[in-house]
């Protein structure tokens, strides 16, 4: 009998895992990642990134509009809408990351089993193990090649490995044995990819990107289902998904199964790049406990890890938000303007603002090599706030907010979600869709759910 390939012991795992035998923790953390995800989505629903994927979703259905767009009365193609979906939840920066993996994961997962639900049905048991098997599938995969080294090179590690996640999510949902799941996971192998170009002008299309990986590992799916075939080794093999991205891969994330990676994903309180979180967290702290005003800042100093540098340091002029989002100048200067960050941080009014341009022009962005030792687990900041009156004043922030170390808890994740979702739906459905989440492992059908995340035209 052949040796089991890594996608063949993986998807083994994958398929004998079910609520029984998974502890309790993560069954819990699972259901706040759920709805933190839907809070994401309905959310970016209403950002320009996720209005034009939505746009664009209808556009290319071509009149076939079976699946709705979540957080609209809008329809789309069931492909067309997987896609527009995750690019909406990722587009606010606020969806939750695995650092250590450097992959951004419920914006891909859970509008792509939204949009299973809506198109199979299902029961709430099931979503959950969905969503668990894809949480660790992306984390997994994001570990065995090292990801967080692939931004320097110009990939995102979130759209090289969200394929897979979904591809394994989705199998799991439809209840597909171990061998029908590997091959999936050979097809989003071949479906691998997404780059980084564009971020400091703002491309909204980078976005697109994101919820195109979330397409693809659909697209595996139907394609497993029209009996394509998929390569066994896709992991292992000499030019496959692993030795192409990495030298030295490391292969027991995809052999050993005795933990689980999902409870280490990490939440965002701020809606920003997540390199830049330890940074806004301490700059806040020291705007709190020394009352530091706008006007009394001579220079603040943010310190990163040698690794994120580069992406943050963008000092010129806002002028679109999508450029913004990690530009550690601008959100440094927003964050002290204004004693606070949220999406409204990213309207035209602070894009436009003078106040922030001065302020941006007193923000240095440097490295620390002293952080690096915490990277990539945590990214780590570290901020020195220089006065005009010759005092200073540093803070550093090693695990920011939203790691298991420093967790947001159950109250203030459901609080961030009616903060990104009574906007979008109303303060009752919002109510309605907690309520479904904390009791999804009891839901036969998720009818209620997908009714209370729709919006009456």
């Amino acid at each position: 009998m052949a040796e089991e390939t890594l996608s063949e012991q993986l998807s083994r795992h994958l398929a004998e895992l079910s609520c029984e035998q998974i502890p309790a923790h993560v069954v819990d953390a699972a259901k706040l990642h759920i709805l933190d995800s839907l809070g994401c989505l309905l959310a970016g629903s209403r950002l320009e990134p996720g209005r034009l994927a939505y746009n664009l979703a209808v556009v290319a259905s071509g009149g076939n509009s079976n699946s709705t767009l979540c957080g609209t009365s809008l329809r789309a193609s069931y492909l067309d809408a997987v896609q527009a979906m995750a690019t909406a939840a990722h587009c606010a920066e606020l969806d939750d990351i695995h650092g250590g993996a450097a992959t951004c994961i419920g914006a891909m997962i859970i509008p792509a089993l939204i949009a299973m639900v809506e198109k199979y049905g299902g029961g709430g048991r099931r979503f959950l193990e969905a969503a668990i098997v894809g949480y660790e599938t992306i984390a997994r995969v994001g570990l065995s090649i090292d990801a967080p080294k692939l931004f320097a090179r110009g990939w995102w590690p979130s759209t090289i490995c969200g394929a897979f996640g979904v591809a394994a999510a989705g199998a799991k949902f439809l209840d597909w044995p171990a061998d029908k799941t590997a091959n999936a996971i050979g097809i989003a192998q071949l479906l691998a990819g997404g780059m980084l170009t564009g971020g400091g002008e703002g491309a909204t299309a980078r976005h697109l990107a994101f919820g195109h990986a979330a397409q693809n590992g659909i697209l595996a799916l139907l394609a497993t289902e029209q009996g394509m075939s998929g390569p066994k080794r896709a992991f292992e093999d000499a030019r496959g998904f692993c030795l192409t991205m990495c030298a030295e891969p490391r292969w027991e994330f995809l052999q050993s199964f005795d933990s689980y990676f999902l409870p280490e994903v990490a939440f965002k309180p701020y809606p920003c790049a997540r390199q830049l979180h330890a940074g806004v967290e301490a700059l806040l702290k020291l705007v709190a406990q020394y009352a530091i005003s706008a006007a009394a800042i001579r220079e603040i100093e943010l310190f990163v890890p040698t690794q994120n540098a580069s992406m943050v340091d963008r000092p010129a002029p806002p002028t679109l938000r999508a450029a913004t989002l990690g530009s550690g100048q601008f959100v440094m200067a927003v964050t002290a303007l204004r004693g606070k960050i949220d999406l409204a941080s990213f309207e035209e009014e602070y894009l436009q603002s003078e106040q922030v341009r001065q302020l941006m022009a007193k923000v240095k962005v440097s490295t620390r090599t002293e952080l690096d030792r915490y990277f990539p687990k945590y990214w780590p900041g570290r901020v020195t706030v220089k006065l005009a009156d010759g005092h200073e004043h540093t803070k550093e922030i090693i695990a920011p907010k939203g790691e298991s170390e420093n967790p947001l808890t159950r109250l203030e994740v459901e609080e961030k979600f009616l903060g990104l979702a009574v906007p979008v739906v109303g303060d009752e459905q919002a109510r309605e869709v907690i309520a479904e989440v904390r009791s999804l492992d009891a839901r036969e059908s998720l009818e209620p759910l997908l009714e209370a995340l729709k919006v009456s035209e």
